[in-house]
């Protein structure tokens, strides 16, 4: 079944972005190497879709070339907004109705939620979030967007010490923890 993984960064303090949307203040890799050890390229390997929100969206389209067209991407937005590219599918779908429809396509490859905030809030409260690869840089924003996630139906599975004092914790969903014992 296809899994649907928020793989996010953080701020020592809990913020996904500056007070400006920014995201300037996370640590930019040197090279593939650097890509590796935060996992991104694993993870590109084992997702062919990814979901984003409109804010996340118009951020990372002004970043310049899309650098995900091997990938299906949709973005949840409630506004009016046009898809550059064939593999970008704009919707105002409900989170609930589009996963159940999403997961009943031919593939075995999991799904990233991108971000941001909302979509994750939105996802987490709908018991939607199979697992979170959460990077945490140790750097305090205290104010900015709030990623703001109870956990409460998460299990902390893997917790890793990085470069330059950044961790990463993965953490799968308690029914998948439940399941994954039982097996």
């Amino acid at each position: 079944m296809n899994k649907i993984i928020l793989y996010i960064a953080t701020s020592k303090d809990g913020f996904i972005a500056d007070k400006n949307g920014g995201v300037d203040w996370l640590p930019q890799p040197k090279n593939d190497q650097d890509l590796e050890v935060f996992g991104y390229k694993k993870l590109m390997q084992r997702i062919d879709t990814i979901l984003m929100g409109s804010n996340s969206f118009q951020q990372i389209i002004g970043f310049g070339d899309w650098a995900w067209a091997d990938k299906q991407t949709y973005v949840f937005s409630s506004k009016p907004l046009k898809s550059p590219h064939s593999y970008i599918t704009i919707t105002n779908s409900n989170p609930v109705q589009f996963i159940q429809n999403l997961k009943n396509r031919a593939s075995d490859k999991d799904i990233w939620l991108l971000g941001g905030a909302e979509l994750a809030k939105s996802f987490d409260q709908e018991d939607l979030i199979d697992e979170i690869i959460l990077t945490i840089v140790p750097q305090t924003l205290e104010e900015g967007i709030l990623l703001d996630l109870s956990f409460t139906s998460f299990h902390l599975s893997q917790e890793k010490q990085m470069m330059d004092g950044i961790i990463q914790k993965r953490y799968v969903t308690i029914h998948q923890n439940k399941n994954t014992t039982q097996s």
